[in-house]
């Protein structure tokens, strides 16, 4: 699955090097703004996982756009990255949700790492909200349908469809593979 992050900062060079970092250091796809005001069009337009926001920008800063996002109850997790860190803009975003606080200069590592963790949460948050459904099925072997359907349609993600290596790492049958997904048997 593909992750998509939304940087914005008013300098561009540090923009440049967000964007730099991302794209040589992971595989996740990010779009750059400079101008913060143009944010509330572009989560109109589109969802990301991550948003790196500078704390201190003309317009909205960085707490305006976690106010946003949490306002609306989208699911980005934000990361705040900011040159003047205090302790209580530190505790007012921590409070407000942030889910990272990175001081300028910043290690690229220490970005990649925020960001990672942001990514795997957001992971995380996306399994639970696909099985926690499969939970409320009566009877038990309606839930254990639906568990089995999804499961194997994330194995075959992982084996690119390939339904005899999903046999040999599942340990069940390729016909009953076949069947469960709708496919003809192999």
């Amino acid at each position: 699955m593909k992750y998509n992050i939304l940087a914005l900062d008013d300098e561009p060079h540090m923009l440049m090097l967000l964007e730099r970092i991302i794209q040589e250091k992971t595989s996740y796809t990010i779009l750059t703004t400079n101008n913060a005001l143009e944010v509330p069009e572009i989560l109109g337009q589109h969802s990301f996982d991550v948003i790196i926001a500078d704390l201190k920008m003309p317009g909205m800063d960085g707490m305006d756009i976690l106010r946003l996002v949490k306002q609306q109850k989208r699911s980005e997790e934000v990361i705040i990255i900011t040159a003047f860190g205090s302790l209580e803009t530190a505790m007012e975003a921590l409070s407000l949700g942030v889910f990272d606080y990175v001081t300028k200069p910043f290690k690229k590592e220490h970005l990649i790492f925020a960001v990672d963790r942001a990514v795997q949460w957001q992971a995380m948050k996306r399994m639970v909200n696909e099985l926690s459904p499969i939970f409320d099925l009566e009877p038990y072997e309606q839930a254990v349908r639906a568990f089995e359907k999804t499961y194997l349609h994330r194995l075959s993600e992982r084996c690119k469809g390939n339904i005899t290596m999903m046999a040999g790492r599942s340990g069940l049958p390729e016909e009953a593979i076949a069947r469960v997904l709708g496919q003809r048997n192999p």
